[in-house]
């Protein structure tokens, strides 16, 4: 009985006042009809002659009028508490808060990965990677409700792309970032900021992002609800390599800048750009230039319940972010009601039916006198 009423009212304000006026109004028909049972109109001596002649069929079914009273209130307050149709139960996706953490120094430049029938650099792959990611495309659903910003790093760490649901204006972003003294895919010039990997400058800056991010949506901030559940997507072919800045404060540790993302709740998965040889064309096979520290990557990983995913080639890129794609999915759950003109116009029709039968029947074989 529950489960039908669930899927056949609306729960909310209207059932509640519909119930609460079947439990009162019901009770006080009959109420009504056994007080004036009770009352004596006109009094008699005697009723012997009376109940000598012993009671009729109508004497004894009169309980049939406020029984039709009460079938006719029912059926109105149905009418009035919005029969429903269907009420199937829908799946829906809410959104939550990712950074993606992009490596940019000069070993992105590697051509190991393979796309389109030829050989190009790791960062032209993981860019176009990471826009399927954002976007969707073939097996990758897209991610459209999602706050999603990025962070890019060499010798520093810098977000040229704050958590936006805007993805078109990220994708351009993205589109545009280069490794230091690179420029549309050429090297122009040899920069010193793309010999270094700055890992723990990283994930300070975009655990930071997300921290900001979680703290408005805690406060209501409009646009910012995704960010209660926060996710940090880093991507490297390197170890960790900080610049030494003489003076300067030492370059934050990888392993304790995931402990602190994982004490604000922030889950952090782990992508390896290992690449793979690939033949030149004398028949030698050119060798990878960088070498990902997976241990640290996996600790990190682990520090915060994420995981570790290791990519040598395009194809095995796309399955990470296919994987990471279905891990990070808040399901919410809704059922959905649409009003049921017909069945209410039904019920209101009933109602004044056994109302109208009611009132013929009290006016004729059940009158009473006086």
């Amino acid at each position: 009985m529950t489960e039908w009423l669930s899927e056949h009212f609306a729960p909310g304000p209207v059932f509640a006042w519909a119930c609460a006026a079947a439990a009162l109004i019901v009770p006080l028909v009959w109420w009504s009809y056994r007080s004036k049972r009770s009352r004596v109109p006109v009094r008699f001596s005697s009723l012997s002659t009376v109940r000598a002649g012993g009671a009729t069929w109508a004497t004894h079914t009169r309980f049939v009028l406020p029984l039709l009273r009460s079938l006719a209130i029912l059926a109105l307050i149905v009418a009035m508490a919005r029969p429903q149709s269907s009420g199937a139960y829908q799946d829906s996706a809410e959104g939550i808060a990712i950074q993606m953490v992009l490596d940019v120094s000069g070993s992105m430049s590697e051509e190991d990965f393979h796309m389109d029938g030829q050989w190009v650099r790791r960062l032209d792959a993981v860019k176009r990677v990471f826009q399927d990611f954002v976007l969707g495309r073939d097996a990758l659903q897209g991610r459209d409700n999602d706050l999603i910003g990025m962070t890019t790093f060499a010798m520093f760490a810098e977000s040229p792309c704050p958590l936006t649901l805007d993805h078109a204006s990220l994708v351009d972003l993205l589109k545009e970032t280069e490794i230091p003294g690179w420029v549309d895919g050429r090297e122009v010039r040899r920069d010193e900021e793309a010999g270094y990997t700055a890992l723990g400058d990283a994930i300070v800056l975009a655990t930071d992002d997300l921290r900001r991010a979680g703290e408005q949506a805690v406060a209501g901030v409009p646009g910012a609800e995704s960010a209660k559940s926060r996710v940090l997507i880093l991507l490297t072919d390197g170890a960790d390599n900080p610049a030494s800045i003489q003076g300067g404060p030492p370059a934050p540790n990888p392993l304790e800048a995931a402990k602190v993302a994982a004490k604000l709740g922030i889950k952090v998965y782990t992508i390896g750009a290992i690449g793979s040889a690939r033949r030149a064309p004398r028949g030698l096979f050119v060798q990878r230039r960088a070498e990902v520290d997976e241990d640290l990557l996996q600790r990190i990983a682990n520090a915060t319940g994420g995981k570790y995913f290791r990519a040598v080639d395009t194809d095995s890129l796309e399955e990470v972010y296919e994987e990471i794609d279905q891990l990070e999915r808040r399901k919410t759950g809704e059922r959905s009601y649409q009003d049921n003109i017909q069945a209410a116009r039904i019920a209101m029709i009933l109602g004044l039916a056994l109302l109208m039968t009611e009132l013929l029947f009290a006016n004729t074989r059940y009158r009473r006198l006086p």
